[in-house]
């Protein structure tokens, strides 16, 4: 087995996501393969399957674990929005993301990361995400915003009393989603959470999903990173060409290396979102990950 990665410059470690190999596995095998190769810090995400069984063996378990968004996933699917104009998809999300805080608890992980609302909910899919009707008023995103700040606090009301933390994440925002998505800005990420910080929520900065959005918005990366720097609890790390959410792996000149270096809050985990086929190209760049992550002044 070998050793476990760590950000050389902080002792801090990368997780690696289940979601970053190619396929769909069995979570326990997954999980056997991260340990055969000395991945021992994992987000639980996409990309694998698991019961209820497997869930109680995780507890057991020496490794380190966060739980992201849409996991383990349900028997019957869906879309999971807090901010649904629809009462039961609403409520069903907020009962989702309670469960996935319960699992925390019980994992020891620190965090619970969800993704930021929908202003209108998905009617399908549309190349490598959802496709979201237009809003019908122009109203229609104020009034989203309000119903998500409503249940984001019922959340993590719950979160408290379990000790967990609640991290949203920045969505990502293709030009034709333009108007549909919340937190997509610096100002829509800051006002969705400074006035809520003292409760233990934060921030879960994506890299790939701001470098498409910064591009549909026409903002500064940099810009956004400075401004919700006192609000992040975790990174999520991959790259694209800012078109679309293609998790790319990135390269020793991308801008992702450079925005970690320059805005990293100190000991904030970082998660590794790339995708790979094979599991020895995940660990290898992962090591590679961890050298260029030294610590700032």
């Amino acid at each position: 087995m070998g050793s476990s990665i760590c950000d050389s410059g902080r002792g801090v470690p990368i997780y690696v996501s289940t979601a970053c190999l190619t396929g769909q596995e069995p979570l326990d095998r997954r999980l056997e393969r991260f340990e055969e190769h000395g991945l021992d810090h994992v987000e639980l995400g996409g990309g694998v399957v698991c019961d209820g069984k497997m869930l109680d063996r995780l507890a057991a378990s020496s490794r380190s674990f966060l739980v992201h968004n849409y996991f383990p996933h349900p028997a019957v699917p869906f879309v999971l929005n807090l901010a649904s104009g629809d009462e039961q998809i609403r409520r069903r999300s907020m009962e989702f993301a309670m469960e996935a805080l319960e699992l925390c608890a019980r994992l020891g992980a620190p965090f619970y990361s969800v993704h930021g609302g929908f202003i209108t909910d998905p009617t399908g899919r549309e190349g490598p995400g959802f496709a979201f009707p237009a809003p019908a008023s122009a109203d229609a995103g104020r009034r989203a915003s309000e119903r998500f700040g409503t249940a984001v606090e019922a959340v993590l009301a719950r979160a408290q009393t379990l000790g967990v933390g609640l991290l949203i994440e920045n969505n990502v925002c293709r030009a034709a989603l333009r108007g549909r998505l919340l937190c997509a800005t610096s100002d829509d990420c800051v006002s969705l959470v400074a006035k809520r910080a003292h409760g233990g929520l934060g921030l879960l900065v994506d890299t790939g999903h701001l470098n498409v959005t910064a591009r549909t918005y026409g903002f500064d990366r940099m810009a956004f990173l400075e401004a919700v720097e006192p609000y992040v609890g975790a990174y999520h790390v991959h790259d694209n060409d800012g078109t679309a959410d293609m998790h790319e792996p990135c390269r020793p000149t991308s801008w992702v290396i450079g925005a970690l270096q320059r805005h990293r809050r100190r000991g904030v985990p970082v998660v590794l979102e790339s995708k790979f086929d094979s599991i020895e190209a995940l660990r290898s760049h992962a090591d590679w990950l961890a050298t260029q992550l030294v610590a700032r002044d």
